[in-house]
């Protein structure tokens, strides 16, 4: 691998926490903390969907990631840039 390619691919590899995967943290707060501004329903659907599915997005990358930095795949590394840096 390049140099380059190799110390960003590692880079990210090695920011995945000891377990090996991202879980998606709780709130620090109640879904209804923010009433009546934001409701309790907007907040669940927001951090247990949409915040869920970039965890879970982020994880599939690294193990994309990972294969590909395993094969020496070049270019498959490069493709993953977009899933990552978010």
């Amino acid at each position: 691998l390049p140099k380059d390619v190799s110390k960003t691919a590692a880079a990210y590899l090695s920011a995945a926490p000891s377990g090996g995967a991202h879980t998606l943290p709780d709130l620090p707060y109640d879904y209804n903390a923010l009433e009546p501004v934001i409701s309790a329903e907007t907040m669940t659907l927001h951090h247990t969907k949409h915040h869920n599915t970039y965890v879970t997005n982020l994880n599939v990358a690294l193990e994309k990631l990972d294969a590909a930095v395993s094969a020496g795949d070049v270019s498959g590394i490069i493709g993953l840039e977009g899933a990552l840096k978010f």
